[in-house]
């Protein structure tokens, strides 16, 4: 049995970013990153700002992305409004990775590329990347990964704003489109008897993306410790998840021999 992969929003953002950055930085920011060092990440507009615990010291990171322009956003929002199957999946709030491909056809790559990538840290290390910002690299990679939007949101446009554009694009000027529902309505049943248990070619259209987090427990490490008990609920609740993650791995991928 053969599996197709698809590549991943974490996948993309950092073969983007492997394209200008030393090999060996990244793999020590990988390391480094998975410690869980990486604080106070925040993303904005153009900007991203991390805390990078190190030893007994921190240390700042900034990362500048040139945002793109607004006539850069409307014509990635033209053509998106203008493709049925993209527009329901962005406006039920989900970005394929095939979106990308969508701003290379304008010419506007989605990912900065070297000239438009600007990163410092505070640490002594004059190299760029140093393990520092390679580890907020890293960490932006499971961001995106959760929530592609934020990296729509760091190029310029958050997600409401978005969302909201494309939904005035395909009400004024895309108003042939089928709406949303016509995307996926079905015929009548008694239409398809011979054919309903046949998969069918909508199979090819479905996209997994199955792999052990970068960071083990990360929505618990964020949450930190609850307020309603003293428990070590990491601690606890390691083993389970540990477990949970091996048995979906080993469903996942032991037909194809692969491993994540």
């Amino acid at each position: 049995m053969t599996q197709e992969t698809t590549i991943s929003w974490s996948d993309a953002w950092l073969e983007a970013l492997e394209k200008f950055s030393h090999p060996g930085r990244m793999r020590r920011g990988r390391r480094f990153a998975a410690r869980n060092k990486i604080r106070r990440l925040q993303i904005e507009p153009g900007e991203v700002n991390a805390k990078v615990k190190d030893g007994k010291d921190s240390y700042k990171v900034k990362i500048k992305a040139t945002p793109l322009d607004d006539a850069s956003w409307e014509k990635i929002i033209d053509k998106l409004a203008s493709q049925a199957l993209y527009s329901a999946k962005l406006l039920s709030g989900e970005i394929p990775p095939e979106v990308i491909a969508v701003f290379e056809e304008i010419e506007t790559p989605l990912f900065p590329e070297d000239e438009a990538l600007q990163s410092s840290c505070t640490c002594p290390d004059w190299e760029i990347p140093c393990k520092h910002i390679a580890g907020v690299y890293i960490q932006l990679a499971e961001v995106f990964e959760e929530d592609p939007f934020q990296l729509f949101y760091l190029r310029g446009r958050g997600k409401e704003d978005f969302l909201t554009a494309l939904r005035q694009q395909r009400q004024t000027t895309h108003e042939d489109v089928p709406s949303d529902e016509d995307a996926f309505q079905s015929p009548p049943l008694v239409e398809t008897l011979d054919t309903y248990w046949d998969i069918g070619p909508g199979l090819d259209d479905i996209r997994f993306h199955i792999a052990r987090p970068s960071t083990s427990l990360p929505h618990l490490k964020r949450l930190g410790p609850p307020p309603f008990t003293n428990l070590d609920l990491v601690d606890i609740l390691s083993p389970i998840y540990e477990t949970v993650t091996e048995t979906a791995l080993d469903w996942a991928y032991h037909e194809s021999g692969q491993s994540s």
